[in-house]
This record gives structure tokens, C-alpha cells and sequence, in this order.
């Protein structure tokens, strides 16, 4: 993958950050010379630059053929084969030291390429590239290798590729070091993060601290050294710390200096968990479309195990088989995993069936809105209905042979009785509290089963949505300046907590 912007590059770091905590660590000495690293899966390498001065220090790790070739001023360090082993699913890595005293993850599908085909995956510093046979660069003049990838590729993804900062830190200050200044990292870097604890470090021994969420207009007294944020975006300078020693005095204020937005909530499948294929499908062709929701973008891929090897899916979550399918069979398992933006992520079995016949319909609910939520009202005006579609014209007394209501893999509720009749190749289920008073809070699948031929085709299709007709009590919050509980306070601010994820809120002041 040619890796030019910061997104891509972060979204890569914090995936690797993740995986590299599970792995077994190795550090690797810098000599002089050329040295072989023999790479080995499930182990993470380190370069040891204890002894040296990061800040002083010119790097370059370029891809040759399959080896990661890193370049310091002190020498060279090859990791043999380190492009393979650890191709695509991470299985080990390379972190280097960057500038700021943090680590850069080599991922091994992260690259940008040169004019002379040379592929570098990081660099900094005025450290000359070693080898360029470009027409279009000449070394010279004693060109810098920044200025060598700036005339080959442009400034801007030299920039991006040159400047990450990668929050995990290589210092070996203790945190309460007099000299050491106050920060404060979130438990992943990025953009978005699926761990709401922010820990601060460098607290002084004898202050107290306080955090702030909401840009300095109220704090709120921190304990220990991390606290815990909500779900949701923080824009520049939201969140900020302060110090303040015991006369009142505040020692330093620090402020998050990008967007954070704190997601942890795992995407939710709508899409179904049965799939019938008709024999002879072409492999080009989409057999199913994973379908997750999520308030970041999910991207789509595959768990091992099952009959994943049939399969392939894009990221945008298209499965396919890899090959035609020309024979009858039942129960082709795979895994789908749905990973959004934070990292959080859910999986769903499917289930693929090769048959010579398909029958299948498509599962609406009506009057709820476009959030695949339902709340109290809607839920009491709610009806379904869908589409049959099929490969074949002649099937007869095609039916609906039951409606099924499940919630966390449990059936709720069954209709077996006074079923919709399909006309024209659509239904429609009227509302009834038969049904609709068995719903309660959390995800609702209805499954739609079809018949046809006498019982000798069948087929179905589902539906997921959340239901959430339960409504969450805030609570109101306020310092008590005065004596103890008598409600007096020259502290104007009010503190609502226990609010939902997602939803708005309105405050009065004259009794509503």
C-alpha cells in the first residue's frame, strides 16, 4: 500500500500498537557495520538507542526486495525477509525511534516509492540516501535525502510520512521528576480511540490536579493519575489538565493539541446470518454484503477458521467465493469481522448454501425512522414488510411459514398463525402487541421464513435493529459551598452525568 496521508499512517500505528503488546519483545543492538536480523514471527524488535541521541540521529528504513534495510550513521541493520514473515497480518515488527524520543512501527504493507523504484517506509533527519539510480535526482551536490524524496514525490507526503508522532513514549524519567513536564497520552494514539482512560504522567508529589472536558469552563478534581472520558468527540482544547499547589497557585495547565473522538462502542451487524447462492455463480460475483453500523467508518474482513479459505471480502464488506460453485451443498461457514474506526469490533457467523433454487425476501421495518433505533413511540406504530425475490418463476404455493422475534440469541417470540399472505411477491405484517410487547432494550432480530413447492423449497430473510424504549435518568450534580446540604453554593457550575451515548439534552431554569 503506498501510504501518503497522516490518516492512513496513524490508522496503521494504532493497529500496530495494539498488536506489538502481544508480542515477545527483542532489542537489538546497534553496531558499527552491516548486521542480519534473522526475523522470526511473534516477536517484536527494538532498536536500542539508550546510548544515543535521538535527536541527533539520522534514519532511514527502506524495503529491499523483502528485507528492511534501517541506516543509521552508526551502520546498517538488515531484517532479513522481514516483508514476508510479517506481510500482512502483523504476526512481528520493527519499531524505531523517532525524533521526539517515541517509536514508529514498521507495518510491512506501508511504503511510498521513489522515481528509481527505491521504497522507503520511514526516514528522518539530513541522512543522504544510500543508493539512487533516478535520471531525475543526482547526489552530487551532496543532496539531503529529504530533498531527494521532496523532487521525487512532492513535500507534502514527505511531510506526512517523516512527522508522525506516536504517543507511546521510550523515556525512562520517573513521573515525578521535578523537571520533567506535566502530559497527558490517551491509551491509544489517533484520531479515534476505543479506550476512554487518559493517564497523566509528571504529577508533582504535594499538588493537587484537576481535568477539564469541556475547554476550561469547569473542572473537576482528578485522583490517582488517569481519569476516564466519555463517549464522544472533544475538539481542540477541550480536555486540559492543571497542577495547583497547596497555596492556590496554578503550576501548569495542558491542553490536547488535536480532535479526540472516544468510540467505544462495537459496530452492530444488520445484515443477515443465512445466505443462499444459486449453483454456478460466477466468483466475480458479490454472494452477500456485510453491513455494520457504527458512528465511524467499518471496514470488513475475515476470521480464520471455518471454510474461510472459500471466501474473500473486500474491505467494504463484499464476500465472494474465490471459485464457481457448480455442486449443491449446505453450510459454508466464515467469520466476518466488522472493525470501525477505534478498533472496536464485533463479529457475525454466516452461513452460505449452495442451492439449485434461491428464495429470499428482503425485511423492512416500517414508521421508525432512518437510526435503526426504535424508541417507545415508534415502537408502538412499528409494522414490517418486504420483497420475495427468487431464481426461478414457478414455484407454487409460496408462503410465509413463520416470523421469528429473537434478542441475544434467544427467540422472544414466534408467529405461526394468521401470517401476511405474499402477493405480487410482497407482504406486510400489520402492528400487534402480540408481538411488540415481547420487545425490550438491546439488538432485535426478525427472521422471515419462506416455503414453497409443498414444504420442498424454503428460504428466509432477516432484519436486525435496536430497540431502546427504556429512557436513562440523568443526574443533576452540584459543589456545595455553603454548610453541609443546605443547597447554597457560589459555585455556578451544574455537572449532568449518567447522560445516554447519543443523545441530546435541554436544561431549564423556570420549572421547565
Amino acid at each position: 500500500m503506498q501510504a501518503k496521508t497522516q490518516k492512513q499512517v496513524m490508522a496503521l500505528q494504532n493497529k500496530a500498537q495494539k498488536v506489538v503488546n502481544k508480542l515477545n519483545e527483542e532489542v537489538v543492538a546497534i553496531a558499527e557495520g552491516v548486521q542480519h536480523i534473522q526475523t522470526q514471527a511473534g516477536v517484536a524488535y527494538q532498536l536500542n538507542i539508550k546510548d544515543f541521541n535521538t535527536k541527533k540521529l539520522n534514519l532511514i528504513a527502506k524495503k529491499i526486495g523483502d528485507d528492511l534495510e534501517v541506516t543509521l550513521k552508526e551502520g546498517v541493520i538488515i531484517f532479513d525477509n522481514y516483508f514476508n514473515v510479517c506481510a500482512t497480518d502483523l504476526s512481528c515488527l520493527v519499531s524505531l525511534p523517532t525524533k521526539d524520543g517515541g517509536l514508529y512501527h514498521i507495518v510491512a504493507d506501508a511504503f511510498f516509492t521513489l522515481e528509481d523504484d527505491t521504497q522507503v517506509v520511514y526516514f528522518y533527519g539530513e541522512q543522504s540516501i544510500v543508493s539512487t539510480e533516478s535520471s531525475a535526482v543526482s547526489t552530487d551536490n551532496n543532496q539531503s535525502f529529504f530533498d531527494v524524496v521532496t523532487s521525487n514525490i512532492g513535500i507534502v507526503a514527505a511531510v506526512v510520512v517523516g512527522a508522525v508522532v506516536v504517543a507511546t513514549s521510550g523515556s525512562d524519567k520517573n513521573g515525578n521528576d521535578d523537571d520533567a513536564p506535566l502530559t497527558f497520552t490517551l491509551a491509544d494514539a489517533g484520531d479515534f480511540t476505543d479506550s476512554a482512560m487518559v493517564i497523566v504522567d509528571n504529577l508533582k508529589e504535594g499538588v493537587t490536579w484537576q481535568y477539564s472536558v469541556d475547554g476550561g469552563a469547569s473542572f473537576t478534581d482528578g485522583a490517582g493519575s488517569s481519569f476516564v472520558l466519555n463517549e464522544g468527540a472533544y475538539a481542540e482544547n477541550a480536555i486540559q489538565i492543571k497542577q495547583t499547589d497547596a497555596a492556590g497557585n496554578t503550576l501548569a495547565v495542558i491542553k490536547n493539541t488535536s480532535p479526540v473522538v472516544v468510540d467505544t462502542t462495537n459496530p452492530l451487524f444488520t445484515s443477515a446470518t443465512i445466505v443462499d447462492v444459486k449453483t454456478n455463480t460466477e466468483a466475480s460475483e458479490t454472494i452477500y454484503e456485510a453491513t455494520a453500523i457504527d458512528n465511524n467508518a467499518v471496514t470488513y474482513t475475515l476470521e480464520d477458521g471455518n471454510q474461510k479459505d472459500k471466501f474473500t471480502i473486500s474491505k467494504e464488506g463484499e464476500l465472494r467465493y474465490k471459485q464457481k460453485q457448480t455442486t449443491v451443498h449446505n453450510d459454508d461457514k466464515v467469520t466476518i469481522i466488522a472493525t470501525d474506526a477505534a478498533g472496536n469490533e464485533t463479529k457475525q457467523l454466516v452461513t452460505v448454501s449452495v442451492k439449485d433454487f434461491v428464495l429470499s425476501t428482503s425485511v423492512v421495518w416500517n414508521n421508525i425512522g432512518d437510526d435503526n433505533n426504535i424508541n417507545i413511540a415508534e415502537l408502538a406504530m412499528a409494522t414490517l414488510s418486504g420483497t420475495v425475490t427468487s431464481t426461478d418463476s414457478t414455484f407454487t404455493d409460496l408462503n410465509i411459514a413463520s416470523i421469528v422475534f429473537k434478542q441475544n440469541n434467544a427467540v422472544v417470540h414466534t408467529i405461526n398463525t394468521a401470517l401476511p399472505v405474499i402477493n405480487n411477491n410482497t407482504w406486510a405484517l400489520n402492528h400487534d402487541n402480540a408481538w411488540a410487547s415481547k420487545l425490550v432494550d438491546g439488538n432485535c432480530t426478525v427472521v422471515v421464513n419462506l416455503s414453497a413447492n409443498s414444504g420442498g423449497i424454503t428460504g428466509q430473510g432477516e432484519a436486525v435493529v435496536v430497540i431502546d424504549i427504556v429512557a436513562v435518568t440523568p443526574v443533576l450534580n452540584f459543589t456545595d459551598t455553603g454548610s453541609s446540604n443546605d443547597g447554597v453554593t457560589k459555585n455556578g457550575t451544574m455537572t449532568v452525568g449518567d447522560l445516554e451515548a447519543g443523545a441530546t439534552w435541554q436544561y431549564s431554569i423556570d420549572g421547565g
